[in-house]
């Protein structure tokens, strides 16, 4: 009969961590093929084993495989939800346009989605939520879980952000349009 392995005790941080990190490391690597993303689900995972403590945890190696592999997939999941967010803005008319405007001209649209691809990922997500999704800054604020006029500065920043992007992209045009 084999004998079993035996595990760490669960109370015992550092030693489930040695027991099982460079393990976990090279599962996730294996995963997601970058070894940062998969250094991060290392942590998160280990993260969420030291702050939840299951209390029924049996296994505690098999736990955290599954902690680190929904994370992998759920940070997959939004990073496609993001990018579909971005790709979205070249279709939402800018707000100001006159009956006789038009939505954005294709090149403008096309330097506008390139900007916000350039921009950090809280800039990028809270001008996403706002004029592709249309959300209000009250929706915005409670998805975040910050003050409405914590969402308002966001993007005031990251609207003046994206206007200095697109102003060193081509200093001829005016960004008037996008700095409201």
């Amino acid at each position: 009969m084999a004998e079993r392995e035996t595990q760490p005790d669960p109370d015992d941080l550092e030693a489930v961590y040695a027991a099982y990190a460079r393990e976990l490391w090279a599962l996730f690597y294996s995963r997601c093929s970058d070894r940062e993303l998969a250094a991060d689900a290392v942590q998160e995972a280990f993260w969420r084993f030291h702050s939840k403590r299951p209390s029924d945890l049996k296994d505690s190696r098999a736990w955290l495989i599954r902690v680190g592999t929904n994370w992998l997939r759920d940070r997959g999941r939004r990073k496609r939800r993001a990018a579909k967010s971005v790709e979205s803005l070249s279709h939402v008319p800018d707000g100001r346009d006159g009956p006789d405007e038009g939505p954005l001209s294709a090149e403008l649209r096309d330097e506008v989605r390139e900007a916000i691809k350039r921009l950090k990922l809280e800039d990028r997500e809270v001008l996403v939520l706002k004029y592709a999704l249309d959300w209000s800054s009250a929706r915005i604020a409670s998805t975040l879980g910050v003050a409405v006029t914590a969402v308002d500065m966001r993007l005031s920043r990251a609207r003046r952000r994206l206007a200095e992007l697109l102003e060193s992209n081509n200093p001829n045009r005016s960004t008037d349009r996008t700095s409201e």
